[in-house]
This record gives C-alpha cells, sequence and structure tokens, in this order.
C-alpha cells in the first residue's frame, strides 16, 4: 500500500532523517527528558536540516515538498519515544508557522516565519484558556485598539513551548468602547517574549516531560498594531481553518506512536519466556496484537488517505475530526495493551511504555477533546451543518470513480429500489427469493460485471463489482445479498480462472444471465473449513470416465434451489492437501439430496446439510487438475473475503441512515432523542470507525484491483468489518429502544442477518490466527502455486521448501548490516516463480516476496539456490558456469554471501 503514498525519494528522505534522529536526538531523549527542557540548539539544528520548512515557499527558506515528507517527519519523531520532544517539534512548524505563512503579511512573515523556519525563532500558539478550554468563541483575553498598539489583558494556559518560545500567537477577543459581548469578534496577535506584562510559569505535567507547557499570564501588553495577524475580527475563522493541520498532525503521530509500542512489545515478547516458551506463542496474547496491529493498520491508512486529500487542497473538517478522534483513542489503547505484555516490567521507568502510557493520555485532549470532535462530527452528520467542507464524494483518495460508475449506482439502486425492497418482507417470509428475480438482474446487466464479454460478461472493472455488493449490502437483508455473492464471487471465479472452456461455456453464461446460482461446497461436519482434512471422496470408477462422489457438507448456501455446486473432494485421499480437487456436482443429480437449516437470520437464502451417495460425476466436470483444488482455493479465499467488504460497510450506513431518521421523529422529554449528547456521540463515535474502515476497505479493493495478492491486509479487513457490522447492529438497535426488537422495524433483521459475518469465509479466530503469524512470526503469504504435474521433474513441496528458505533468509538479514541497495533474487522452478526482495536502503535489511525494480537482479534455478544454501554450490562457480545470473550492479550481487550467513 505503501506504492500509493511514498515514492523512492519519500523513503530515502526517511532514511535521512531516522539516521539524523539515531545519532543527534535518541541518546538525549532521558535527559532532556528529566530536565523538563529541550535544548535552543536543537532547534537551531532542526532547522538548518530543514525539518521545519518542509512545507513552506522556498522564498521563506522552505523546501517546499509534498505533504508525505511531513508525514514522515511525524513518524519518525513518534520513534524516539517522548512525546514532549514530539510535541514541541510538531508545534513550531505545523501549528504555528502556519499562520504566518497564510495570514501574516510579508514584513511579519521577514521577521517571524523566516527565522521560524530556520529554528532561531521559536513560536507557540495561545488559544486555551482556563475557563473556557475548546470553546474558542468564549475566550476572554482581551485586545483593546489604543492609538498605534493594542493592549492585551488575560490568561492562556496548556501551551506547548509556551514558557522557551521566542514569540507567541495570541488569540484574543476584540474589546471596543461600545461592547463587552461575550462573543465579540477575535483577533490573532505575534507578541515577542520579552514584552513587559507578558508572564509564563511552567506547568508539571503527566507526561510530555521534555516539552515545556505554560500557564500565561497578559497584563496590560502593549502590541503593536502592525503586529496584528491579518484582519481584526477573523481570528476565529482563521482558527477554524488551522484546526485540520493540527488535528491531522496529531492523528499521523498518534498512529506512528501505536505502531513503535507494537514494534517494542514484540520485541519483548520474542525475548520473554513463561512456562518453557517466549510468550509471543500464546494465543491469547497473539490475538492481542492481532487486533491492535489490525486497527492501527486501518487507522494508519485511512490517515494516509486524508494526508493525501489534504495535499490536493481539499477542506477535510469532518474527516480530520475523526481521524484525530480515532487515532488518540488508538494510541492510548495500544500503550497500555502493549504495557500488559511487559507485565510488571511494563510499569516501570526502565521499559519503554511507562512513558508511551503516560504521554499518549494527553492525545484524546489536546487539538479538541474527544468530546468537542464528537460535538463537530455530530453537527455535520446529524445537523446537516457543513462547515464550508469541500472534500471529495470518493471514499479514498486513491480511487477515482468516474462519471459512468456512479450512473451505474444510480441504476442499480433504482432497480432495487422498484424491484426488490418492496418484495423483501415477503421473500424473508417465504425463507426464499424467487429465482424470477435474478433473472431480471440478469437481463438488466447487473450480473457478471467483470466476468469476460465472451461468455456475456461486461468486461468492466472490479470497482463495478466494489459498487454492485454495497448495493446489496444497502437492501438490508443478508439472504438476497449473499445469494448472488456467493454465486458470483465465490464459486463460478473457479470455474472462470481454471476451468476447461467446455465447462466455461456451460455455465458462466447461464451465471451471468441469471438462470442457474452456485453454491461453494467446502465445510463439512467434521472438519469444518479445514480443507485438508475434509473427508469428501470422489474416486474414478473402473471406467476411468467417472467420479463416484461420497460424503457430505454443511452450511452450504443456495444448496437446495441452486443448479450445481462447486464441490471440494478428496481425490486422493493419502496427500493431505495435495489430494484436494474440485468438481462441479449438479444439483438435480442422482445421490444429491438436501437438508435445509434453519437459521437464525438470511432468512431469505437456502442454506443446507449436503449429502452424497454414489454420485456419478463426468470427469470433465474436474476443474482444472486433479490435485490442485487446495491451492485453486487458496487463491480465490481472498475475494471471497473482499466482496463482504463493500457490502458490510454500505450495511452500516444503511442503519446510521435509518437509525438517524427514526431518532429525528421520537421524541423523548420533550424533544428529539438526536438531541440528546449522549446519543449524538455515540452515533458520531461509530461513524468515524466506520468512515476510516470504508477508506481502508476501498484501499484494499484497490490493490485487489491492481493484482496485488495482499492476505495481511484483507484478513485485517474482513476480521474488523465483521466485527464492527455486530457491534453497530447492536447500538443502532439500541436506539430504537423497544422497537428495535420488533419485527416491524429494520433493526431486528440487520441485527440478525450481521451475526453470521465473523464465521463465514474464516471466522474472527481464525483470521487473527493469520494475522498474528504475519506480524509476530513475519509469514509471508504468496499467491498460492499448485504442485508440479506428478511427473517425477517436480517437487510437491517446493512452496513449503520456499517458505523454510524464505524464513531463514529473513533471520539472516535481520543479524547482518544493511546492504545499502536494493537486491531481488529471481528463483526459477519449472513454470512457476519464486521472488526474494531485499530493500536493504533503510537502516536494516528489509525482506519481503515481491518483484520490484532493484539495483541488482540475481537469477538462479530453485534448486541450485537450495544447493547454494546447503553448502553443495559455491556461489561463484554458480556464477562462472551460468548457473547463477547477474543483472545490475555486481557490488550488490557480492552481499548474497552475507545475507545467507
Amino acid at each position: 500500500m505503501q506504492q500509493y503514498y511514498f515514492t523512492e525519494e519519500h523513503e530515502l528522505f526517511r532514511s535521512s532523517l531516522r539516521a539524523f534522529c539515531e545519532k543527534e536526538l535518541a541518546p538525549h531523549i532521558d535527559q532532556w527528558e528529566g530536565d523538563r527542557k529541550i535544548p535552543r540548539e536543537i532547534f537551531s539544528k532542526m532547522g538548518e536540516m530543514g525539518y521545519f520548512g518542509l512545507m513552506f515557499p522556498e522564498k521563506y527558506g522552505g523546501l517546499e515538498v509534498d505533504f508525505f515528507y511531513s508525514v514522515i517527519f511525524l513518524e519518525e519523531l513518534a520513534r524516539l519515544n517522548s512525546g514532549g520532544f514530539s510535541a514541541s517539534m510538531m508545534v513550531h512548524p505545523y501549528v504555528v508557522l502556519p499562520y504566518l505563512n497564510n495570514v501574516a503579511n510579508e514584513t511579519q512573515k521577514e521577521k517571524y516565519l523566516i527565522p521560524g523556519i530556520e529554528g532561531t525563532k521559536i513560536g507557540c500558539l495561545c488559544i486555551t484558556e482556563p475557563n473556557t478550554g475548546s470553546d474558542v468563541q468564549a475566550l476572554q483575553t482581551t485586545a483593546k485598539k489604543e492609538g498605534d498598539h493594542y493592549i492585551i489583558n488575560g490568561a492562556k494556559t496548556f501551551i506547548t513551548n509556551g514558557v522557551y518560545s521566542d514569540f507567541l500567537v495570541v488569540a484574543a477577543k476584540m474589546e471596543s468602547q461600545s461592547s463587552t459581548e461575550d462573543k465579540a469578534p477575535l483577533s490573532l496577535f505575534l507578541v515577542d517574549r520579552n514584552t513587559e506584562g507578558l508572564s509564563a510559569t511552567n506547568i508539571e505535567k503527566l507526561g510530555w516531560h521534555a516539552s515545556d507547557t505554560g500557564e500565561i499570564s497578559f497584563v496590560d501588553v502593549k502590541v503593536p498594531a502592525e503586529n496584528l495577524i491579518g484582519n481584526e475580527g477573523q481570528g476565529f475563522l482563521y482558527i477554524m481553518q488551522h484546526f485540520v493541520l493540527e488535528r491531522l498532525i496529531m492523528a499521523v503521530s498518534g498512529v506512528a506512536s501505536a505502531e513503535f509500542a507494537m514494534e517494542k512489545a514484540l520485541q519483548y515478547m520474542s525475548e520473554r519466556e513463561a512456562f518453557g516458551r517466549p510468550i509471543n506463542k500464546f494465543q491469547a496474547l497473539r490475538h492481542d496484537i492481532a487486533n491492535m496491529a489490525s486497527e492501527t493498520e486501518v487507522q494508519k491508512l485511512f490517515n494516509y488517505d486524508l494526508c493525501k486529500r489534504f495535499d490536493q487542497g481539499q477542506y477535510i473538517v469532518k474527516e480530520a475530526a475523526m481521524a484525530k478522534l480515532n487515532s488518540s483513542d488508538l494510541a492510548l489503547r495500544v500503550a497500555d495493551g502493549c504495557l500488559q505484555m511487559f507485565g510488571g516490567y511494563g510499569f516501570t521507568e526502565e521499559y519503554p511504555l511507562a512513558r508511551m502510557y503516560r504521554d499518549n493520555r494527553l492525545g484524546p485532549i489536546g487539538g479538541g477533546t474527544s468530546e468537542i470532535l464528537c460535538e463537530i462530527i455530530a453537527k455535520m452528520a446529524i445537523d446537516g451543518v457543513a462547515y464550508n467542507s469541500e472534500s471529495s464524494n470518493n471514499a479514498c483518495a486513491i480511487v477515482e470513480l468516474s462519471e459512468e460508475h456512479e450512473m451505474f449506482r444510480e441504476s442499480l439502486r433504482a432497480f432495487l429500489k422498484k424491484e426488490v425492497l418492496p418484495n423483501i418482507e415477503e421473500w424473508e417470509a417465504n425463507r426464499r427469493t424467487p429465482k424470477e428475480i435474478w433473472k431480471k438482474m440478469g437481463d438488466m446487466g447487473f450480473l457478471g460485471l467483470s466476468y469476460p464479454e465472451e461468455y456475456g460478461g461486461k468486461g468492466l472493472d472490479f470497482f463495478y463489482d466494489v459498487i454492485f455488493n454495497e448495493e446489496l449490502g444497502r437492501t438490508n437483508s443478508g439472504g438476497f445479498a449473499i445469494t448472488q455473492q456467493v454465486t458470483q464471487y465465490m464459486s463460478s471465479p473457479y470455474i472462470l480462472k481454471y476451468a476447461s472452456e467446455e465447462l466455461k461455456q456451460k455455465y458462466l453464461p447461464k451465471i451471468i444471465s441469471g438462470e442457474w446460482l452456485a453454491s461453494i461446497g467446502i465445510t463439512e461436519p467434521g472438519a469444518g473449513s479445514d480443507v485438508q482434512n475434509i473427508r469428501t471422496k470422489a474416486i474414478k470408477d473402473e471406467s476411468g470416465e467417472f467420479y463416484i462422489v461420497d460424503g457430505s457438507k454443511t452450511f452450504i448456501t443456495n444448496a437446495v434451489y441452486g443448479d450445481f455446486i462447486i464441490t471440494v473432494v478428496k481425490t486422493n485421499p493419502s496427500l493431505g492437501a495435495a489430494g484436494v480437487s474440485l468438481l462441479i456436482i449438479d444439483r438435480n443429480a442422482e445421490g444429491v439430496s438436501a437438508r435445509k437449516i434453519k437459521k437464525l437470520g438470511w432468512w431469505s437464502s437456502d442454506t443446507a446439510e449436503l449429502s452424497f451417495d454414489s454420485v456419478k460425476v463426468p470427469v470433465s466436470n474436474l476443474i482444472g487438475d486433479e490435485g490442485k483444488g487446495f491451492y485453486y482455493l487458496m487463491n480465490g479465499l481472498q475475494l471471497e473475503r473482499l466482496v463482504a467488504l463493500p457490502a458490510g460497510i454500505a450495511s452500516m450506513e444503511n442503519a446510521f441512515e435509518e437509525s438517524l431518521k427514526y431518532m429525528s421523529e421520537r421524541k423523548a422529554f420533550g424533544r428529539s432523542i438526536n438531541r440528546f449528547q449522549v446519543l449524538r456521540h455515540r452515533m458520531a463515535t461509530m461513524m468515524a470507525e466506520v468512515t476510516a474502515l470504508k477508506s481502508f476497505v476501498y484501499q484494499c479493493c484497490k490493490i485487489y484491483a491492481d493484482g496485488i495478492y495482499d492476505v495481511k491486509l484483507c484478513s485485517m479487513g474482513k476480521l474488523l468489518v465483521t466485527e464492527k457490522v455486530n457491534e453497530v447492529a447492536s447500538k443502532c438497535l439500541q436506539f430504537f429502544g423497544g422497537y428495535g426488537f420488533t419485527e416491524a422495524y429494520p433493526m431486528a433483521r440487520f441485527y440478525r442477518d450481521c451475526r453470521v459475518g465473523t464465521i463465514g469465509a474464516g471466522t474472527s479466530q481464525v483470521m487473527r490466527n493469520i494475522i498474528a503469524k504475519m506480524v509476530i512470526d513475519d509469514v509471508g503469504y504468496q499467491a498460492a502455486k499448485a504442485p508440479a504435474a506428478s511427473s517425477g521433474n517436480g517437487s510437491l513441496d517446493n512452496g513449503a521448501s520456499f517458505n523454510r528458505i524464505y524464513d531463514k533468509i529473513v533471520e539472516k538479514a535481520g543479524n547482518v548490516n544493511a546492504i545499502g541497495k536494493k537486491l531481488k533474487i529471481k528463483l526459477p522452478d519449472g513454470s512457476e516463480e519464486y521472488f526474494i526482495y531485499v530493500d536493504g536502503t533503510t537502516a536494516q535489511n528489509l525482506i519481503s516476496q515481491s518483484n520490484k525494480e532493484a539495483d541488482c537482479t540475481i537469477t538462479v534455478d530453485f534448486a541450485d539456490f537450495k544447493s547454494i544454501l546447503k553448502g553443495k554450490m559455491n556461489p561463484m562457480n554458480a556464477m562462472m558456469t551460468g548457473k547463477l545470473k547477474i543483472d545490475g550492479d555486481m557490488s550488490v550481487a557480492m552481499s548474497l554471501q552475507k545475507l545467507m550467513g
């Protein structure tokens, strides 16, 4: 996902900045924490390096680069694990200097902005007051015009850099001879530190010890009229415009802190043993890490999305408030969760989590408390307040939905509104959706959107499928939606990708026209979703022309009223995963029977237990090659999980719409219940979380559409979206009170239907296991590769062999110095290829299974590479004999020996 936001130049900057932080800053953090002060020369040094001028024009000494350089700056500061140091270095360039760059005149810029970028003058922003907190309109500090000066009186508190800074940007209420109204216009002023009547006292804080936080008093402080920033009386507008940036940088910093907390926790967990094994092997802790890693990844990518929008000039008031709300809460929870991993040591100041736990507590307070942010979100989402926001309607910045996409959405939504929604109640009661509706959808061109035109499909891009699933999710009928989700995305793709042309011609046109429905028969009563241990057998008869299938399946959607089942069978029970195959079994074949299951939800769909009793299936119904079914399934699981995500997001958005409509009409104690703050905040919090998840889901869909196989992100999405749907269903039902518990209102069905989400296509527990393997054990999942045909030339365990080799290189590479360049090892193995990619341009060697551009590419046969690793073949001899080919920088190739130990 990084490739959508960061360039190679960005990463070079990160490497340089990290090296600077490790050399110039990290060794002194503990001292500065103890001193409660950062030396002034550090500000100057940061200015000399250009770090304060990243987003400012070159004519004032800035670098004028895109905002993702600032994102990197904030992320690397967070790795120092000093909230105080980060705060001081963030407030100066991102909270104070933007007022000067955006509003101040040229004289003020020359006097304050230029030295501010140089780091020779330090600034602070003075808004918060002792009795007003975040209520900017209620500020009591006054400014009165007297001749060519303003006289400022009042007090400010909780001001970062408020004691040792050189100048202050001060918000004050204009006081006139005729008016002292509480909500008189605000103005902003530049005040020099040494001005008579100004005094400051350092506040002793729970955390942020390295920074100075001041209480500031203004007693008849005389400020020259030329120190007014912008126009008199426009201060409130200026403050509101700059809150977006302030909240965005706090969001980025909070997530980076969470990532660093997990990094430290994972390191400790790998070293700490209990009951004879490292504590990172205990499932409860692994699942905790999986949860935290997933939430952190979602919020990080949401923040990146918003940073891109901000860089494009969008005014993202609501979204920035959501990002700050989510991120500050996340950082606090992750610090707490990771501290727990350290046990008693986590409670000591000698380990990093104690400081992080203290420092992160300010996140939900500074830059607008979480309560204030909930109010802002509620005003926009519930009351329709706009705040002049011009943000895009797209779910994320890296996905541009075209006019054609939106026309398709409107057409599909109109069809569903006319043909489906009025009938849902009847279909639910009948426990069946009539097949005629699918034929209508096929006739309208709503099915087979991304299937090839030669089979009746439309050949459209994947985001038409995303929209299709979103609109299914809005119907508030999981049973209706799952019927086509199973048919189009969980069953038929195996025919499209792997089946013979004869099978494609027979089945795909019927699927796309809506005439036929498909099932996927995997789960069994005894094996669950454990494909390797299924017991349904398909053994060839004496003629060799038919398989005889015996066994059973359960929880199979479309198994009663569908037309065929793509059935997972064992064609060679002795080979485990290598004996698994896929067969198409017609639903009406002799020996196939079904028992319809009565379910908690999904009433309008059919779910059954299937029995296969000596079912005779033509060998021509085999999908692909015998023994490769397991590998086909592994490649199909990501799509199966992915299509559930847009539908889940849309179902939650629909629940919000229904709830807000009800809350605006329902009155209690003389007012609409959407005026009760506890309900408004609950809704705002859910909306913020779902908005972040929607952005994440669109980004997952983007990488899938681009052909990138990413198990981790897809698994994280499946885990968090389905868990969140259950939570939203429960909370939205609560808004309806007793009516929510009745079938006459929409939340009852939503509550029933969504419960299966955390079970189907891999339970939440399975998702956590997968995520934990990737995050804790550094397991990499490639697109599954089928074993070679059993001709004696291939090895059935090459995929496993590669994983062992890969894991060994990851281990070795982590113990040697970074190679300084990018190296790719290409390992051909018959018709397959494996890749090991080494990025040594950062502080350590980063290993992945990517096929990207590198400074040097080494190509060597997989078997020869194993021989080299085992010491049976000398790398130099392999090169001289042509078995090892080098393309690119020879010096990089020489580092291979070091990486292999």
